[in-house]
């Protein structure tokens, strides 16, 4: 697991009793996609199956990029 794996990983563990259950779906994302904005590469391997909070903010994350890419393919034609 890499130091930026294990970093998400703590601060998720630690950040996430504070954060109240209505909002956590929305704080697990926006995490990720501040690593992802600073250019800071995780390894979504090693967070898959620490937390649901996380897998569910990973699958979006999988989605937009998804969704991204079809938009992109369409702007070719």
């Amino acid at each position: 697991m890499n130091t930026e794996s294990k970093l998400i990983i703590e601060l998720w563990d630690y950040f996430r009793d504070l954060i109240g259950t209505p909002k956590r779906q929305d704080a697990a994302l926006q995490l990720l996609k501040l690593f992802e904005e600073y250019g800071i590469e995780f390894d979504s391997s090693d967070i898959e199956g620490e937390d649901d909070y996380l897998d569910e903010a990973l699958a979006m994350m999988l989605e937009d990029e998804d969704a991204e890419d079809d938009s992109e393919e369409d702007d070719s034609y």
